[in-house]
């Protein structure tokens, strides 16, 4: 009976180092987009990017609109990404005034390119601010999205997961039905029909970004290896510890 409960004590042990381990493993970034006054990261004008890194990861922000008007539809070029105190904001070509914002005004849909080095789901946004109403369209890839010279409705028609959310508050809200997904391309911008949910009322919707909540993939890039024993490895070592101290114990 001893022995058998020896035994079981030390598959228990193993169980919870495996288990602490893997909950380590889940690894959720809380990114932050706000910073004092205007900043416009690695250049200042079209075709620029933001930069953020995590203790894992690394993500590249870059800026979009469909301003090419020559086409009709409009098509897909470079903007303008910058952030200040209430979050990410898209100066796309056209826009004058205060629309610094990632709206959708003008029939214009600005939208943003979030490049991660690993993959991630996306959890959770946090709008810094909003003005008239604050409906989102979301989309991930596969491979890294041609954008420059394509339609919005092209793009989406290539996405591997696509939808819209509407209403958000200012805060944080929960992408749900994001979270299942993981990507390493995520296109996150004000409100367009060719992303889900068409019909919903357009052309008022200006909000900024001030943060996302991303889980890392299943799978991500493979990392240097290092000195730290694996999970399963010191799952292996404590059931061998239990048992030698058991094997000592019953000889003595």
């Amino acid at each position: 009976m001893k022995k058998l409960l020896i035994l079981r004590s030390a598959a228990l042990a193993a169980s919870l180092v495996t288990m602490s381990f893997a909950s380590l493993a889940t690894d959720t970034t809380s990114w932050n987009f706000t910073t004092n006054g205007t900043q416009y990261g690695a250049g200042n004008y079209d075709g620029n990017n933001l930069n953020f890194s995590s203790a894992d990861n690394n993500l590249t922000i870059t800026a979009w609109a469909d301003t090419k008007d020559n086409n009709n539809p409009d098509t897909i070029q470079t903007a303008t990404a910058a952030h200040n105190s209430h979050g990410l904001l898209n100066y796309n070509r056209d826009e004058l005034g205060d629309e610094h914002y990632v709206d959708n005004y003008g029939e214009e849909t600005d939208m943003l390119l979030f490049t991660f080095d690993d993959l991630v789901s996306i959890t959770g946004i946090n709008i810094g601010y909003h003005s008239v109403d604050s409906d989102i369209s979301i989309a991930a890839f596969d491979d890294l999205p041609t954008l420059q010279g394509n339609t919005w409705d092209t793009v989406a028609s290539n996405a591997d997961f696509k939808t819209s959310f509407s209403n958000l508050s200012n805060g944080w809200t929960s992408l749900s039905s994001a979270s299942s997904f993981e990507s390493k391309y995520w296109l996150i911008g004000a409100y367009n029909g060719a992303f889900g949910s068409p019909g919903w009322t357009n052309n008022n919707d200006k909000l900024k970004i001030a943060g996302l909540s991303t889980v890392a993939g299943s799978n991500p890039d493979p990392k240097p290896p290092t000195d730290v024993a694996e999970p399963s490895s010191l799952a292996v070592l404590a059931s061998f510890g239990l048992f030698a101290a058991w094997r000592r114990r019953k000889s003595a």
